[in-house]
């Protein structure tokens, strides 16, 4: 009895390339200019996951991870994004403040 599973040969090395750019997104989201950098790392990584698995590659949970994980880089670095704007923003306006603060008053 024939099965009609299909093994694709390079599953192994495409996996593990998957599987190291949606790592490195999820990591380039806690730092503030790499968060920028992770949307497209996981926008990128995500949509190679997609063309593979369309071709004909195998959909195993090591690529449902993959994928998960590029979706995590991209939504993360978006918020991550966001967030450092918003915080570098106030710290300029709470330095900005307390420089005004120290000034003679000038009547």
């Amino acid at each position: 009895m024939e099965s009609n599973v299909y093994i694709d040969p390079q599953y192994e090395e495409k996996a593990s390339g998957f599987l190291k750019k949606a790592i490195i997104g999820i990591v380039c989201t806690m730092f503030p200019i790499a968060s920028i950098v992770a949307i497209f790392l996981g926008t990128g990584n995500h949509k190679a996951i997609e063309e593979y698995v369309a071709s004909g590659g195998m959909h195993t949970p090591k690529i449902k991870t993959c994928a998960v994980l590029s979706k995590g880089a991209f939504f993360g670095g978006i918020g991550m994004t966001v967030f450092y704007a918003i915080y570098f923003i106030f710290m300029f306006l709470m330095i900005s403040a307390l420089l005004f603060s120290t000034l003679p008053n000038q009547n």
